[in-house]
């Protein structure tokens, strides 16, 4: 039996067809919603800086743009870590 060999070119560039783009933006979207459904508030302003953006190579990439949303998800000394993201990540693969 002759061995399989994906074609690694067609793969990489499936990521870049419509309906994948548009797939990859819906989950990405899904995941943003559940992240700031579960986020602590404060101020509002960690909740609402989770964001979704293109990134390299057909991905996307969820992100806070708030300094302190590190110590927020993996915690301090003094704070547990909430692992926002994380969860989120988890919630919407449902």
């Amino acid at each position: 039996m002759a061995d399989f060999k994906p074609d690694e070119g067609v793969i990489k560039a499936l990521v870049y067809e419509d309906f994948v783009r548009h797939d990859i933006r819906e989950r990405a979207d899904r995941v943003v919603q559940a992240a700031k459904d579960i986020a602590p508030v404060v101020t509002g302003r960690y909740r609402n800086s989770i964001h979704a953006k293109d990134g390299p190579e057909g991905s996307v990439e969820i992100s806070s743009g708030v300094e302190y949303a590190i110590y927020i998800e993996y915690g301090t000394r003094y704070d547990p870590a909430q692992h926002i993201l994380g969860t989120a990540l988890d919630a919407a693969r449902g």
